[in-house]
This record gives structure tokens, C-alpha cells and sequence, in this order.
């Protein structure tokens, strides 16, 4: 199938695991490991790519969205999460993101 659309998703290295998980406002939400989350994301990934929207890995530095959602006075979480990965689509349309 060919894609037709493009979205990106927040990817989260394994060294700020622990990190992204602590100041989670939604870390139930969350795999307890990140070996398990890595696990999911890849497996939506290939749900959505079945249904022809292609995911992109964009890398996000916790530091920096902790930064960006307290300049936007929002909490971290899914939805905040998710605006801040399109705007760094947007913003940096080359960012090294991976696609799958």
C-alpha cells in the first residue's frame, strides 16, 4: 500500500528512559521498561503503516521538552508530547528523524 500519509512520534532514547518517565504527568500510562515501549512503538508503527500512514521515530530530547512545555506552561504528556514532535517536523524538516 502506498503511503499516504506522515506522522511522527516521540522517540526516546534509552538512556532518558528513567527521566522521561519521571516527570511523565501520564507514567501510568507508560511500559514500566524501556525495552517494552521500544516493543509497542514499533508494533504501532507497523499497524499504522499497514494502513498506509507512514511513523517516523523523531528523537526527543527529554531536557528540551521539559523546557518547551514549561515555556508553553502545559504538563508533560501525550498531548504536549505529540505537539512538540510536529513542531520539530516543522521546524526542522530534516531532523534526523528514522523512518520505518
Amino acid at each position: 500500500m502506498a503511503v499516504q500519509h506522515r506522522a511522527g512520534i516521540c522517540w526516546v532514547n534509552e538512556d532518558q528512559w528513567h527521566r522521561f518517565r519521571d516527570v511523565a504527568e501520564d507514567a501510568d500510562m507508560l511500559e514500566d521498561s524501556w525495552q517494552e515501549w521500544a516493543v509497542k512503538t514499533e508494533e504501532m508503527i507497523e499497524t499504522f503503516a499497514v494502513k498506509g500512514i507512514e511513523v517516523v521515530k523523531v528523537p526527543v530530547d527529554i531536557e528540551a521538552l521539559i523546557l518547551w512545555c514549561n515555556e508553553k506552561e502545559r504538563t508533560v504528556n501525550s498531548s504536549s508530547r505529540a505537539e512538540y514532535v510536529t513542531k520539530l517536523m516543522m521546524d526542522q524538516p530534516s531532523v534526523n528523524i528514522t523512518k520505518h
